[in-house]
């Protein structure tokens, strides 16, 4: 079903309440008025009465899409929480045979998430093993990390979904008018060269704007001890149902091997991380972006841990993190 099928099944079913009409002209029937001022008061009732079926299309079109849009991320868990923070986008263009459609958007101050649809055109698979050589989002330009998955399950053969994922080391904007370039379509076969499928860019340009929920968690400088005996001071913590950030004064160890602090993969590398829920269940964060920078001379350096949740999580479900064996509570209040 295309973006534009989806939108016309939604509105389908919108039906403003049986008595607006008649309510407005009731209203604009009531005596009593200078002519000039009903006629003032009578747009303003019939203005309410639009606004009202307008907010009752908006809620149709909204509940249970931006979820569907977005399955290839999260599947079908916490379909009314994702519907409630992501943002459909419906933005498309086609360059030989191949149209790249932007579905949905979702994210918090320091994470966000896109997918995207790409259909052959005239209907025939597209080849295992397709991808873009390369791609850029101005989003989230500069220093941070994510990446880009390619999902074919579910899909008819000449579809393929794209779920690019980001967590920055700083925040990112909201409303943003943004543009996302994917370039030169690409096969590869395990032991074969790559083969060129459709030479090109795709470029998109919409608005990235999704519903903010990121929540301080207080912490006043907590020092934590890592796996390795490595000593950490928390700065910060912003936890959203989404994801989590933190700032934090690190050690500068690294700098024995002679590296430097922000391209070193061992930083942090003990620092661990898990979500205690109410009912006792506990999450190990998985997949984290963690970096630094600091000179070599420095003893300690400015790092960053920052994770996208593999599955949306209600703040209120979330009673503590657990950060290095040291338990944080967790008021979503």
């Amino acid at each position: 079903m295309t973006n534009r099928e989806r939108y016309q099944a939604a509105f389908a079913g919108v039906r403003p309440p049986a008595d607006t009409v008649q309510q407005a002209l009731e209203r604009q029937n009531t005596p009593a008025q200078p002519r000039r001022r009903r006629l003032g008061r009578t747009l303003l009732v019939l203005a309410a009465a639009v606004a009202l079926l307008t907010l009752t299309v908006s809620a149709e079109v909204t509940a249970g899409t931006v979820s569907n849009l977005l399955a290839p991320l999260y599947g079908g868990a916490q379909t009314e929480l994702v519907d409630s923070i992501g943002y459909p986008v419906d933005a498309s263009v086609t360059v030989n045979g191949y149209t790249l459609t932007a579905e949905a958007v979702i994210g918090d101050q320091y994470n966000v998430a896109m997918v995207y649809t790409l259909t052959r055109e005239d209907g025939e698979p597209i080849p295992q093993g397709a991808y873009f050589q390369d791609s850029e989002n101005s989003l989230h330009r500069g220093s941070g990390g994510g990446s880009v998955e390619y999902v074919r399950e579910g899909l008819p053969d000449n579809q393929i979904q794209l779920v690019e994922t980001w967590t920055g080391s700083g925040t990112l904007p909201f409303l943003r008018n943004i543009q996302v370039v994917f370039r030169d379509l690409t096969t590869y076969q395990e032991g074969e060269e790559p083969t060129l499928l459709a030479e090109g860019e795709w470029e998109l340009k919409y608005t990235a704007r999704y519903r903010d929920t990121t929540v301080s968690v207080p912490v006043d400088n907590l020092t934590v001890t890592g796996t390795q005996g490595k000593t950490y001071q928390i700065r910060k913590i912003q936890l959203s149902p989404l994801g989590i950030h933190m700032d934090i004064i690190a050690p500068n160890d690294l700098t024995k091997l002679g590296e430097p602090p922000e391209h070193a993969m061992r930083l942090l590398d003990d620092f661990t991380v898990s979500l205690q829920l109410s009912d006792g269940t506990v999450l190990p964060v998985g997949d984290a972006n963690r970096g630094g920078s600091g000179s070599a001379d420095d003893e300690t350096i400015k790092a960053h841990y920052g994770a996208l949740f593999d599955q949306p999580i209600p703040l209120e479900d979330i009673s503590a993190l657990i950060i290095c064996g040291t338990q944080v509570p967790v008021d979503a209040g």
